[in-house]
C-alpha cells in the first residue's frame, strides 16, 4: 500500500486535458510506471505527491484506484505530519530521463495541504537519527545546470527545506558542506545554523527546530580518551618508561598516549607501547582511570592506566627499548625501586600523587582479584557490533546467569 503517489508535474499536465480533466491513461500509466520502478530502486518508503492543485482532486478522486494506490483514510494525521506508517525520505536529485520527485505533506484528509514544496524549492534530505533530518551537499559540479546546491538559489531552498522539516516535526535539521563549497555556510549561517564539527574538508552545521524547546543538541567530542601502560618485566623487576622530547613534567613517564576514533583501549595502549618503545605486549587490565577537564581544546580527558605483559623475542630474552623517532627522547627498563622513589617523592616537580596510587594497586599482586577486567559482550541495538565491557573481578562463586 501506497500512502500518496510520486508523479511530476509537467509530466502530469501533459496527460490531463482541460475539458473535464480527462486523462490520456497511457501516458499517465508510464509515468506512473517509471515512478514505481524509481521508488523501488531507491528504497524510499513513502511516494509523495506534486500534482497541480485543481488536477490534484479530480485525479485522487476518480483515478488512484486505476493502479490499486490508494491513500487510507482511516490512519489519520501521524506525528510527523504525514499520512503514512513510515518516516519519510527525500530522494536525491533525479536522474535526466525520469520523473522529478518532490515531497508534499499531506494533512489526512482527502486534500493534500494547501503547503507544498518540490525541488525547484527544497535541497535533497534524508532521515537522520533523533527525529532530525539531513543534507549531504555534494562537491562542487562546475557546469551542472540541475545542480541543487546552487549560490545563487541555495539561501532560499534551504530556508524552504527548514520549513518543511518543521511541518513535519522535526526536533532538528543538519547540513553537511565540504570545503570546496565553503561560501553555502554564509549562507546557511543567516538561516540560523551553527557550527557543530569539521573533519577533514566536510563542516557539519546545524540548526534546532523546536522554539519552544531547549536545543538537546550535544558538544561535539566532549571527551579525549588517553591510554598509559604499567609494562613490568618480572624477571628483572623493572618497569618500562620513557622520557618525551617535550613537555617532560617529571624525570620518567609511561609510555601512552590518545585512542584513536574507533580504537578499543586494549588496542590503543598496546599500540602507544610499541610506538613509543618498539616493546610488543599483551593487554592485561586496567587498573584505574582518570578524569580532567580542560584539556587540549578545552576538552576533558579521560586517561587509562593499563596492566600490559611484555613479550619477549624468539630467543625468550626481554628487547631493549627503542626510543620513537621524533617523539621520545629515551626509553629505558628503570628499576622498579627508582620508580617508586621518584613518584613517592616530596620534591613537588618530582613526585607523582596519581601514579603513587596505582603503584599501590600493582603492589597488590598479579590482579586478577583486584583490577577491572575485559570482556566481550554482544549489543543489544540491531547490527551494532560486540564491545568490550570493562568490569569488576567476577567472584568465582557467583551465579554466572545472574
Amino acid at each position: 500500500r501506497y500512502d500518496v503517489l510520486i508523479v511530476n508535474r509537467p509530466s502530469m499536465n501533459t496527460m490531463l486535458t482541460q475539458k473535464g480533466n480527462r486523462i490520456n491513461r497511457t501516458a499517465l500509466f508510464y509515468s506512473v510506471f517509471i515512478s514505481i520502478m524509481s521508488f523501488f530502486a531507491s528504497g524510499r518508503q513513502l511516494l509523495v505527491s506534486s500534482i497541480g492543485r485543481g488536477q490534484r482532486a479530480a485525479f485522487s478522486s476518480h483515478h488512484s484506484s486505476l493502479f490499486g494506490l490508494h491513500r487510507p483514510s482511516s490512519l489519520g494525521p501521524t506525528k510527523r505530519g504525514v499520512n503514512c506508517k513510515h518516516p519519510c525520505k527525500v530522494s536525491p536529485p533525479h536522474l535526466p530521463g525520469t520523473p522529478l520527485f518532490s515531497s508534499l505533506v499531506t494533512n489526512g484528509d482527502s486534500n493534500p495541504s494547501e503547503k507544498e514544496y518540490d525541488w525547484d524549492t527544497i535541497l535533497p534530505f534524508e532521515k537522520n537519527p533523533h527525529n532530525s533530518v539531513k543534507i549531504t551537499v555534494t562537491a562542487d559540479e562546475e557546469g551542472n545546470e540541475n545542480d541543487p546546491y546552487n549560490l545563487t538559489t541555495f539561501h532560499s531552498k534551504l530556508q524552504a527545506t527548514v520549513a518543511t522539516a518543521q511541518q513535519l516535526h522535526k526536533s532538528a535539521i543538519w547540513v553537511e558542506i565540504p570545503l570546496s563549497r565553503a561560501r553555502l555556510m554564509e549562507e546557511a549561517a543567516k538561516s540560523g545554523f551553527e557550527f557543530h564539527h569539521a573533519e577533514g574538508d566536510i563542516a557539519t552545521l546545524n540548526k534546532w527546530l523546536l522554539e519552544e524547546e531547549e536545543s538537546r543538541i550535544p558538544t561535539y567530542a566532549t571527551h579525549m580518551l588517553g591510554v598509559g601502560a604499567i609494562v613490568i618485566n618480572s624477571s628483572t623487576d623493572e618497569i618500562l618508561c620513557v622520557r618525551e622530547k617535550r613537555n617532560n613534567y617529571r624525570p620518567w613517564k609511561i609510555p601512552g598516549g590518545l585512542a584513536e576514533l574507533g580504537e578499543d583501549l586494549d588496542e590503543a595502549v598496546i599500540r602507544e607501547v610499541y610506538e613509543e618503545t618498539g616493546i610488543q605486549c599483551q593487554f592485561l587490565s586496567v587498573l584505574g582511570v582518570r578524569h580532567t577537564h580542560g584539556t587540549q581544546f578545552g576538552r576533558s580527558d579521560l586517561f587509562f592506566v593499563c596492566r600490559l605483559e611484555p613479550i619477549p623475542n624468539q630467543d625468550g630474552k626481554m628487547p631493549e627499548p627503542i626510543p620513537q623517532e621524533g617523539e621520545i627522547e629515551a626509553a629505558s627498563w628503570l628499576p622498579l625501586d627508582e620508580y617508586r622513589n621518584m613518584v613517592n617523592s616530596d620534591d613537588s616537580k618530582i613526585g607523582h600523587p596519581m601514579m603513587i596510587q596505582v603503584m599501590k594497586i600493582v603492589d597488590q599482586g598479579d590482579g586478577k582479584e583486584t583490577d577491572i577486567q575485559r570482556m566481550i559482550v554482544p549489543s543489544v541495538v540491531p547490527g551494532r557490533k560486540r564491545s568490550p565491557l570493562y568490569h569488576a573481578p567476577i567472584l568465582s562463586n557467583a551465579d554466572p546467569s545472574s
